[in-house]
């Protein structure tokens, strides 16, 4: 497979940061130049491609999820090549990440919602069916749910259980021997949780996730420009 990161925008590293597979677990709690930074380091590792492939993608799911708002003609084409690597995969982390970047296709066109909601929704649950311990499948279940409508069974009161049981199984998963499996799912379950129930208005559940994901990971970008500032609104 030609190597999605050639395809993409990246600023020049002169060095190689020593843990990057670690750094590549939390991408999705850094800044875009941060994730851009992260793409050029993993095209310059000397893995082998085939053990770097998810990670491409999945950073490529994550810099479109930055660019669906403010560059949606640059998320696009990113959008459309990830789908074109993820689709036909059996693996259930890949189809897991495919509903991921469906469900940000329909933020692009929300007529597209009829067709690639389901079409998300069975992906998730076809990754859970296969791999029910996984948290991410489930992660990115309750991120779809949580952007999706009441009148199609969503929004944040949908998305809570589904992101509570997100952070039950992350809890329990442990560290994968091979260090460029995919290994996120803990912050993130409970970021996206606590982004859910203060917008749900459950004020004090929210204050008490955000408590949990500080202990994880006290400069959590995601907490403070996306959880934060809902939940001052939410204050009286």
């Amino acid at each position: 497979m030609r190597s999605l990161l050639l395809l993409l925008p990246a600023i020049v590293v002169h060095a190689q940061a020593p843990d990057l597979p670690a750094q590549l677990a939390k991408a999705q709690r850094l800044s875009t130049d941060q994730v851009l930074s992260l793409q050029a380091q993993l095209m310059a590792d000397p893995a082998p491609p085939e053990r770097k492939a998810y990670q491409e993608l999945y950073l490529a799911y994550v810099l479109s999820s930055r660019r669906v708002g403010p560059d949606p003609k640059g998320a696009a084409p990113l959008l459309d090549r990830t789908v074109k690597a993820l689709e036909g995969s059996r693996d259930p982390e890949r189809m897991a990440l495919l509903g991921g970047c469906q469900g940000l296709k329909i933020s692009l066109s929300p007529i597209s919602g009829i067709s690639l909601g389901p079409k998300a929704m069975g992906l998730f649950d076809r990754a859970l069916a296969q791999a029910p311990d996984n948290p991410r499948p489930m992660v990115l279940k309750g991120v779809h749910l949580l952007h999706s409508p009441a009148f199609v069974g969503g929004g944040p009161e949908a998305a809570i259980p589904v992101l509570e049981a997100a952070v039950a199984l992350a809890a329990r998963e442990p560290l994968p021997a091979d260090p460029w499996a995919p290994a996120w799912g803990r912050v993130e379950s409970l970021s996206w949780l606590a982004l859910a129930q203060a917008q749900a208005g459950r004020t004090e559940a929210a204050l008490a996730t955000i408590q949990r994901a500080r202990a994880l990971d006290p400069d959590n970008g995601f907490i403070d420009t996306m959880v934060l500032p809902v939940l001052k609104g939410k204050r009286p």
